[in-house]
């Protein structure tokens, strides 16, 4: 029931961006950022955008889709899936959130506790796209997968979104019972939002 009332509460697509609270090698802010922007033009007639709420990859990715909001004078269609506990979300969502034309951060909350949310995120979501991230970003990626959700990656930011992408070309053997097809590695920014775009963004749900 909570479930359906965070999907109905927030424009379809839902696109969720996962990764690293703490940034492995190869990972580059400015992409996340870059993403965080271009994600924000893509959803502008439709859709909405969430991270975790907490820092690394997603408070990288939330201030690109801010300065998209500042610049154009719009929404930021976003929300963070945070678990329902006494913390909150990291402060500067809020700071950030305060800038925007809403001011003010959508938090929605599932879960007892971080490992249990991300149980939530791919359900939530109609789309993952995956930056860097550790074992938690892979084990949010893989049950969205068991879902039937298409992971983009953004394989040269390293860690998960490389390990997903090897896994896509079989150079990582698993016996997991999942759809390798659902699996998408990019080497780009660019490839990203054009994968998106080419797929028709307004007709993801359940799409390779």
């Amino acid at each position: 029931m909570k479930l359906k009332e965070i999907t109905r509460k927030h424009e379809s697509p839902i696109i969720g961006i996962i990764g690293a609270t703490s940034p492995l090698p190869d990972y580059d802010g400015d992409d996340a950022y870059r993403l965080g922007y271009e994600l924000r033009d893509i959803v502008n007639k439709n859709g909405s955008l969430f991270t975790g709420g907490v820092s690394g990859v997603g408070i990288d990715v939330y201030k690109g889709i801010v300065d998209y909001c500042l610049e154009h004078g719009v929404d930021d269609k976003f929300f963070v899936l945070f678990p329902d506990m006494k913390f909150e979300p990291l402060k500067e969502y809020f700071r950030l959130a305060e800038r925007t034309k809403r001011g003010v951060l959508r938090v929605e909350k599932v879960g007892a506790n971080m490992k249990e949310r991300r149980s939530y995120v791919g359900a939530v979501a109609d789309l993952l796209v995956l930056v860097n991230g550790a074992s938690g970003t892979i084990d949010e990626a893989l049950k969205g997968l068991y879902l039937r959700k298409p992971v983009v990656c953004l394989q040269n930011s390293g860690g998960a979104a490389e390990v997903l992408s090897k896994v896509q070309r079989g150079e990582i053997d698993i016996s997991l019972d999942i759809d390798r097809n659902l699996i998408k590695p990019c080497d780009s920014i660019t490839e990203v939002v054009n994968y998106l775009l080419s797929k028709g963004l307004y007709n993801i749900r359940g799409a390779p």
